[in-house]
């Protein structure tokens, strides 16, 4: 089988959980034997493919343009949506309105290549509901969750420790982008009450909020963490804590969870779906839900979530289920 896999044109310039996602996916399918290429061509002539798969649904001016081209050439179209309903999150306040109108205008778009797609991937199940509830979509779809790295396993605090001395035994991370949508001003504030350091790591994407976070003088940034420094991070981490506006799934947090911190995660997406009651969730728009909740997850063992999350969320398990997916879409 050979799929070509396609998403919005920055997904490397500007890494997010969709590009975890995409390159996960596709060395999984690799692992199977599946051929995956991978082009942000448009008008790429799409004959020696079985499938396309469209990540994303979100940036729809970029996403639509393979839609078109996939439907012009009569080739089989799933999209794996990775959608969420920003409207309540922009119209929080009058200083996303012009956003908040470009959002609207984009929605009817979303809506057609989510309903003449051939299948849908969402991440969880409220997704799919969601995307029914907006769009009023009857698509066929199956749930694909995302999953966590399985090299993660077995990598303890030690690494972290010694390339990051000094740290107090008990610490706060959050692993994500530095922008005003993942709220860790708010978190630092929180932290700053309870006396707890904060370590952010994470690529900067407003250097203004960047400021206003580090001003905080409990607060650590380490960059950007990968590969075992990364798991092991996580693995040192009291709490792992994305008070987020909202996240689709928070990759962060299914890896920290996995790696073995306790998950303290927004309830503004579709986590708890994944977590279920093992993990704390905090409400974005009631500015004293943070610190009762950080406080709560000092006191709460993450093995039951650790366990949890090694037995359904690998990336292994992840491609194998892509794969059925794509086996039923082609037989019928």
């Amino acid at each position: 089988m050979k799929v070509l896999f396609q998403a919005r044109q920055d997904y490397r310039k500007h890494p997010a959980g969709d590009t975890i996602q995409l390159l996960a996916t596709a060395q999984a399918l690799k692992n199977l034997g599946i051929q995956v290429f991978l082009s942000l061509n448009p008008r790429i002539q799409l004959d020696e493919y079985d499938l396309v798969h469209v990540f994303n649904a979100t940036p729809v001016a970029d996403v639509s343009m393979f839609f078109e081209n996939a439907k012009k050439q009569k080739k089989p179209l799933v999209v794996s949506p990775i959608y969420w309903n920003m409207e309540h999150y922009l119209k929080r306040d009058n200083t996303h309105s012009l956003v908040f109108d470009q959002w609207e205008s984009y929605q009817p778009w979303r809506g057609q290549l989510l309903r003449e797609s051939n299948l849908l991937l969402p991440s969880s199940q409220l997704e799919m509901e969601q995307i029914q509830k907006d769009f009023q979509v009857v698509t066929p779809y199956k749930v694909i969750p995302n999953g966590f790295p399985t090299e993660y396993l077995g990598i303890d605090e030690t690494y972290f420790r010694e390339q990051c001395p000094g740290l107090p035994e008990e610490f706060v991370l959050s692993v994500a982008r530095i922008s005003s949508r993942k709220n860790q001003k708010w978190l630092a504030q929180c932290c700053q009450e309870l006396g707890l350091t904060l370590v952010l790591a994470g690529p900067i994407d407003e250097p203004q909020y960047f400021e206003e976070v580090q001003a905080y003088p409990h607060v650590i940034y380490l960059g950007t963490l990968q590969g075992r420094l990364l798991a092991s991070a996580f693995a040192a981490a009291k709490i792992h804590a994305m008070p987020s506006w909202f996240e689709t799934t928070g990759l962060s947090s299914l890896e920290a969870g996995a790696c073995g911190a306790m998950v303290l995660t927004t309830n503004q997406g579709w986590s708890k779906e994944y977590f279920q009651d093992m993990a704390i969730y905090v409400n974005p728009f009631e500015e004293t839900s943070l610190t009762p909740a950080l406080e709560k997850a000092l006191t709460i063992s993450p093995r039951p979530l650790t366990e949890h999350i090694h037995k359904h969320y690998s990336w292994a398990r992840v491609g194998e289920l892509t794969l059925t997916a794509y086996q039923h879409l082609l037989e019928s």
